[in-house]
């Protein structure tokens, strides 16, 4: 497969097993047959209610809608992606933050999500990241589409959110495998509140100990193929294999890990059902 994106980090022997698979996957057969036989799993809606300590006492909770890794292409079955913006819908959140990896192989699968995610229209807005997925395909095209469904795409840049949350910027971090993360201007000039948004929890290393309110990212989906109880076999990167999947505390900051929607290499999860999170963040 050739590199279409700006991602780096594409050797050839991710371009030759990215080939291998399109081949093996074409049409879209496998996800297909593991729903007729009953082995596709459900979404998942999962909720966490997290304290921010120095949200206004006046100021209403924000609800936040998250949801990431949707790999739209031959590995991933449509009703995954129509099952999970129902759950967002059902949800109502605020505000809605997408994590990236919008697609698998090419771009032009994300012309099918197009669509759906236009359904979505959060009133405070949508915000969304590219994973390295998404910088190994068209990035470009997968951003004219991400804006025409109503979202703004964050690359290392931040924007407030209208009243009554004007004191919350989302923070879009980039990718921190094959993009080019700058933490120092993703944070420039944002509001006392920071969430963070961001594809992997290895963005972790590049941050260090830079304040933020709460962080959400996706990229492990759960370790895909897990043991009972989510114990990833194979990790997708050094961090991970810790943050798997759920909210965990970084030193006082809260991360929001998603387990994801699709699937790349292996059409089949086991032990890692595809997830929407949302937040209920606030006093």
């Amino acid at each position: 497969m050739p590199l279409e994106g700006r991602g780096s980090e594409y050797s050839r022997t991710r371009a030759a097993i990215e080939w291998s698979v399109a081949q093996a996957m074409r049409g879209g057969w496998a996800p297909r047959l593991l729903k007729r036989v009953g082995l596709q799993p459900r979404v998942v809606t999962c909720e966490h209610r997290i304290h921010c300590a120095r949200w206004p006492r006046e100021a209403p909770p924000l609800r936040i809608g998250f949801v990431s890794d949707l790999h739209a292409g031959p590995t991933t079955h449509p009703s995954l992606h129509r099952e999970a913006i129902d759950a967002l819908k059902a949800a109502k959140p605020d505000v809605l933050l997408l994590g990236g990896d919008f697609v698998f192989l090419r771009a032009r699968y994300f012309d099918a999500l197009e669509t759906l995610l236009a359904e979505l229209a959060p009133p405070l807005g949508g915000f969304a990241v590219m994973g390295n997925h998404d910088l190994w395909a068209d990035d470009r095209h997968i951003t004219r589409g991400i804006e025409r469904a109503g979202f703004e795409v964050l690359v290392n840049e931040n924007r407030p959110l209208p009243a009554p949350f004007a004191h919350v910027s989302v923070c879009g971090l980039d990718d921190p495998w094959v993009g080019s993360p700058d933490v120092a201007a993703t944070f420039a000039g944002a509001r006392d509140v920071r969430v963070l948004l961001m594809h992997a929890p290895e963005g972790l290393l590049k941050l260090g100990d830079t304040p933020f309110d709460l962080a959400m990212c996706g990229h492990t989906h759960g370790g895909h193929i897990a043991l009972p109880g989510g114990i990833p076999i194979v990790s997708a990167g050094p961090l991970s294999k810790t943050y798997v999947a759920g909210l965990y505390d970084i030193g006082g900051r809260p991360l929001v890990v998603s387990r994801g929607i699709g699937a790349t290499e292996s059409p089949l999860r086991l032990f890692a059902d595809p997830d929407v999170r949302i937040v209920t963040f606030g006093q």
